[in-house]
């Protein structure tokens, strides 16, 4: 029987470890090590080389690649955030976590939960997440349907009406986490509650 996908990252890559054990007879860890013995040298060559001469599913041979290259799974939150905040963009962790400050005492159901290029705040479905989009920005998007791109609500680049979240604020510094701002993410929470 296969493994039922989780609602978190970590659940979703517990998951897809273990229907690939189940599958194939190999790890996660044991396939890593054949794609750094025997793949091509880069993600793209790698994932290309598991898919096409194994037959895995593109997930798995994503996550594969990366855990050939050494980068965190998802079981360890922590350091998916170290990755996250490293070298040029460590200026940003206190605007960050102040962003999370303002999120938790929304209520007792907000979730954190960290991937590898952004946080997802989720409640019953993800509300906003928090990404850090530059050396010198975090931007927050939010899920607001029905809403347009307005003063600081800007949109996030290559969506469409359809997307659930669209609409993102900038933010280069901890003074930005205002009432403005903790506005628009208690209007997304309270929108993904009804």
């Amino acid at each position: 029987m296969l493994a039922t996908m989780g609602k978190t990252p970590g659940e979703m890559q517990a998951a897809i470890a273990a229907n690939l054990k189940r599958r194939t007879g190999k790890s996660v860890e044991q396939w890593a090590d054949d794609a750094r013995r025997f793949a091509p040298a880069s993600r793209r060559g790698r994932v290309g080389w598991l898919i096409t001469e194994h037959g895995l599913p593109r997930t798995a041979a994503s996550m594969i690649a990366a855990r050939a290259e050494g980068e965190a799974d998802y079981s360890d939150p922590a350091a998916l955030l170290a990755g996250m905040f490293a070298g040029g963009k460590a200026a940003l962790r206190p605007i960050y976590d102040d962003i999370v400050k303002a999120a938790t005492v929304l209520g007792s159901d907000v979730q954190v939960l960290p991937c590898r290029t952004q946080v997802t705040l989720r409640r019953k479905r993800q509300f906003a997440w928090i990404k850090a989009s530059t050396s010198t920005r975090l931007d927050l998007g939010v899920a607001l349907p029905g809403f347009t791109p307005a003063g600081r609500l800007l949109r996030v680049a290559g969506t469409d009406d359809d997307d659930r979240v669209r609409l993102r604020i900038p933010v280069a510094a901890r003074d930005e986490v205002d009432a403005e701002l903790k506005r628009w993410l208690k209007t997304a929470y309270d929108l993904d509650g009804r």
